[in-house]
C-alpha cells in the first residue's frame, strides 16, 4: 500500500507522529533457547512503519547535526579493530607506563551500567528528548513506550522502562547512554575529550 501511494503513507505517518498518543497493545512471546529466553515483540504493522520512518529520520538528523560527540565508541566513524589498535597505542604511549622498578603496577578499571533499558523513567526521558526534539515527537516516543503489553491472557501497562522491540529503541538508548556518560565524565572533561569545535 505504501508503494502504491507514498503521498498517503507519508501524510499518515505525519498525522500519527503529531496526534496519535494511544496505541494498540503490544503482543509479546518468548523464544526459548533453553539456556535463556529472548522476548519477541509483536507490534501493529502500520505503527511499525511510522516507527521505522521516525528511526531513519532521528539517525539522519543526529548524524547531520553531530549530536553524538566523537568520544562515543564504538561508532560508525571507525571500524572496531582500528578502535582497539588506537586504544592499545594510547596506553603504550603513556610516559613510563610499563615501569615496575619500584613495584608499581598499572590498573585498568572497567564498570558497566546495569539494566539501563529496564530502568529508564519515561517522564525523565520525555524531558530529555524535549531538549533535542520537537515536543510532539518526544511525546510520541514516550507514549509509544507507555503501552499495554499482552502475554497469553495477561495484560501489563508498561509505565517504566523501554520496550526493546520498537524500531527507534536504538536511538533512545544511544541518547540516554550519552546522558549517563556526561553525568559520569562531567561536562568539562567531556568537552576536553571532544576537542575544540571545528569551524
Amino acid at each position: 500500500q505504501a508503494y502504491d501511494n507514498p503521498h498517503e503513507a507519508l501524510s499518515r505517518i505525519k498525522r500519527h507522529l503529531l496526534t496519535q498518543r494511544a496505541f494498540k497493545e503490544v503482543g509479546i512471546e518468548f523464544m526459548d533457547l533453553y539456556s535463556h529466553l529472548i522476548p519477541v515483540y509483536d507490534i501493529e504493522p502500520l505503527e511499525k512503519i511510522t516507527d521505522s520512518y521516525l528511526d531513519q529520520y532521528l539517525w539522519y538528523e543526529a548524524d547531520k547535526r553531530h549530536l553524538f560527540p566523537n568520544w562515543v565508541k564504538p561508532a560508525d566513524s571507525e571500524p572496531a579493530p582500528m578502535l582497539v589498535y588506537k586504544w592499545c597505542q594510547g596506553i603504550n604511549n603513556l610516559n613510563e607506563v610499563w615501569d615496575t622498578s619500584e613495584g608499581q603496577c598499572l590498573v585498568l578499571m572497567e564498570t558497566k551500567f546495569d539494566k539501563v533499558f529496564e530502568k529508564i523513567d519515561l517522564t525523565l526521558l520525555n524531558r530529555l528528548l524535549r531538549l533535542i526534539l520537537d515536543h510532539n515527537i518526544a511525546d510520541y516516543i514516550t507514549g509509544k513506550n507507555n503501552v499495554v503489553i499482552n502475554y497469553k491472557d495477561m495484560n501489563h501497562t508498561n509505565s517504566y522502562g523501554l520496550i526493546r522491540g520498537l524500531q527507534f529503541a536504538t536511538f533512545i538508548f544511544q541518547f540516554y547512554g550519552l546522558v549517563l556518560d556526561l553525568l559520569v565524565l562531567g561536562l568539562t572533561r567531556a568537552s576536553e575529550i571532544a576537542g575544540p569545535p571545528e569551524s
